[in-house]
Protein backbone atom coordinates (compact mmCIF):
# COMPACT_ATOMS: atom_id res chain seq x y z
CA UNK A 1 0.00 0.00 0.00
CA UNK A 2 1.12 3.56 -1.12
CA UNK A 3 0.66 6.46 1.05
CA UNK A 4 0.37 10.41 -0.13
CA UNK A 5 3.46 12.24 2.05
CA UNK A 6 4.83 16.03 1.05
CA UNK A 7 8.48 16.68 0.41
CA UNK A 8 10.08 20.26 -0.27
CA UNK A 9 12.66 20.12 -2.95
CA UNK A 10 14.09 23.14 -5.16
CA UNK A 11 11.85 24.46 -7.58
CA UNK A 12 14.77 24.42 -10.49
CA UNK A 13 15.97 20.22 -9.19
CA UNK A 14 12.20 19.48 -9.57
CA UNK A 15 11.96 21.45 -12.78
CA UNK A 16 14.61 19.31 -14.12
CA UNK A 17 13.46 16.16 -13.22
CA UNK A 18 10.45 16.25 -14.86
CA UNK A 19 12.07 17.12 -18.00
CA UNK A 20 14.04 14.63 -18.81
CA UNK A 21 11.45 12.27 -16.96
CA UNK A 22 12.59 11.28 -13.60
CA UNK A 23 9.90 10.08 -11.38
CA UNK A 24 10.04 11.91 -8.42
CA UNK A 25 8.46 10.00 -5.87
CA UNK A 26 10.10 6.69 -7.25
CA UNK A 27 13.32 8.15 -6.91
CA UNK A 28 13.00 9.16 -3.43
CA UNK A 29 10.99 5.87 -2.49
CA UNK A 30 14.32 4.27 -3.80
CA UNK A 31 17.13 6.49 -2.41
CA UNK A 32 15.01 6.09 1.03
CA UNK A 33 15.15 2.20 1.04
CA UNK A 34 18.53 2.39 0.11
CA UNK A 35 19.48 4.86 2.90
CA UNK A 36 17.36 2.65 5.35
CA UNK A 37 19.46 -0.78 4.12
CA UNK A 38 22.92 1.04 4.72
CA UNK A 39 21.37 2.09 8.19
CA UNK A 40 20.23 -0.98 8.83
CA UNK A 41 23.07 -3.31 7.90
CA UNK A 42 25.02 -5.33 10.26
CA UNK A 43 27.96 -3.28 9.52
CA UNK A 44 26.85 -0.01 10.44
CA UNK A 45 24.91 -1.17 13.47
CA UNK A 46 28.16 -2.77 14.85
CA UNK A 47 31.13 -0.89 14.05
CA UNK A 48 30.51 3.26 12.49
CA UNK A 49 33.87 3.43 12.34
CA UNK A 50 34.00 1.01 9.12
CA UNK A 51 31.09 3.10 7.52
CA UNK A 52 32.12 6.62 7.22
CA UNK A 53 29.77 6.86 4.03
CA UNK A 54 26.48 6.16 6.34
CA UNK A 55 27.98 8.39 9.16
CA UNK A 56 28.18 11.18 6.56
CA UNK A 57 24.83 10.62 5.14
CA UNK A 58 23.08 10.18 8.52
CA UNK A 59 24.49 13.33 10.34
CA UNK A 60 23.31 13.64 13.97
CA UNK A 61 20.45 11.31 14.86
CA UNK A 62 16.83 13.10 14.58
CA UNK A 63 18.11 16.46 12.60
CA UNK A 64 18.46 16.71 8.76
CA UNK A 65 21.57 17.79 7.36
CA UNK A 66 22.69 21.30 8.00
CA UNK A 67 23.85 24.06 5.88
CA UNK A 68 26.83 23.80 3.24
CA UNK A 69 29.91 24.84 5.29
CA UNK A 70 30.29 28.05 2.40
CA UNK A 71 26.84 28.65 3.51
CA UNK A 72 27.14 28.93 6.84
CA UNK A 73 30.15 30.93 6.60
CA UNK A 74 28.67 33.29 4.84
CA UNK A 75 26.21 34.35 8.13
CA UNK A 76 27.25 36.80 10.28
CA UNK A 77 26.63 34.78 13.44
Amino acid sequence: MKKNVMIRIDAKTAEKAKEIGLNISKVSENALKDLIDRIESPKASNNQEECPEEQALMGLPGFEPGSRASEAQSLDL
